[in-house]
């Protein structure tokens, strides 16, 4: 709907599934924008398209600062409604999948199962909860969706009462192989609208630091798995003696205090991050490196009824792109469907 123009192919490894997905650097002219809190502020633009009450503003750069009205996400007779802290448990077609006329969602929302039903149903979650979500469908699309397993990710953010140690060292980050972390770094410092980051050396700063956990397994899928049951093992006392001695050490000679300048500490944890994206080392070349229509994704995202699944699973990359491309798909099959009943009912989306 944007009427951009599609991206030049530049290589051989552009516009194909797989793990080289979104590596190859296309430029088009123009300004690349970089959030300072990342895609979240992508969703809050989605959000304020969908219900424009609910987020003040008109600016892609107004929108860093704006506060959502939580209030306005979820009104009765509203044509979109965002229902949060509500955990979808099952969705089943009312009758038989190939000609029901509607769907029941159950979901949990304090402690309370409550359903509703829609003409359509598109889910946007992790593909492996799907076969409990819809114990209905064939085992062949199940096993599919169980395939891909997610990457365990830590994001953490260290606030410090200033960068001078940084400053002083004259570095912006500092690697550190075979340590806890495998680097850590300064934050941007963006200026978006009404937006400023840190501009002087005295001035607070966070810093980043990222950790893939990759456990013992012979592929991929078995590595990632294991990594998620160390992650869950490690406590918070354990990142914060890891983040204050690596610092320290990272940053020594330039009088950095870990027990002085670290303010605080977030640690993130994401046990089922990144998309699964496949690995020629343990998978077919041609599902890594080409688009071959057997890939366990594509079996993973087939129609079920009135059921569509889109999400960056069902295209094996993580990538914010792929999620946006997997969307647009799902939806455009149930207007297929709705075009062919005549119907005009909510389509219910059921996301992590």
């Amino acid at each position: 709907g944007m009427k951009l123009e599609p991206y030049p192919k530049v290589g051989p490894l552009t516009h194909i599934g797989g793990e080289q997905h979104g590596q190859d650097v296309v430029f088009c002219g123009g300004a690349s924008p970089i959030f300072p809190d990342g895609n979240a502020t992508a969703t809050r633009l989605v959000v304020r398209q969908l219900i424009p009450d609910a987020v003040p503003g008109s600016t892609m750069e107004d929108v860093i600062t704006a506060r959502v009205n939580y209030g306005l996400l979820d009104r009765a007779g509203a044509p979109v409604r965002l229902r949060l802290s509500s955990t979808v448990v099952r969705v089943k077609h009312v009758g038989e999948p190939d000609s029901a006329r509607e769907v029941e969602v159950t979901y949990v929302r304090g402690g309370k199962a409550e359903t509703v039903r829609a003409a359509h149903v598109l889910l946007a979650c992790y593909n492996r909860m799907i076969p409990y979500l819809c114990p209905e469908m064939s085992q062949t699309q199940k096993e599919a969706l169980a395939y891909g397993v997610r990457r365990v990710n830590v994001a953490t953010n260290v606030l410090i009462r200033d960068w001078t140690a940084f400053a002083k060292l004259g570095v912006r980050s500092i690697s550190c192989p075979g340590m806890f972390y495998g680097s850590f770094s300064l934050a941007g410092s963006q200026v978006f609208g009404a937006y400023t980051g840190p501009r002087t050396p005295q001035d607070p700063m966070v810093v980043r630091m990222s950790q893939d956990l990759l456990g013992p397994g012979e592929t991929e899928r078995e590595q990632q798995s294991t990594g998620r049951l160390e992650l869950h093992a490690t406590s918070f006392e354990t990142y914060e003696r890891k983040i204050r001695d690596q610092m320290a050490r990272g940053l020594a000679g330039s009088g950095f205090d870990p027990a002085r300048d670290i303010v605080a500490i977030t640690v993130n944890r994401w046990a089922h991050g990144y998309a699964y994206r496949y690995n020629a080392l343990f998978e077919p070349i041609e599902w890594a490196l080409l688009d071959a229509a057997d890939r366990p994704c594509y079996v993973a995202r087939r129609q079920f009824g009135r059921i569509s699944i889109g999400n960056t699973d069902t295209q094996a990359t993580p990538h914010f792109d792929a999620g946006i491309d997997e969307a647009y798909r799902a939806v455009g099959e149930q207007l297929v469907v709705r075009s062919r009943s005549g119907q005009r009912t909510a389509t219910s989306t059921a996301s992590r």
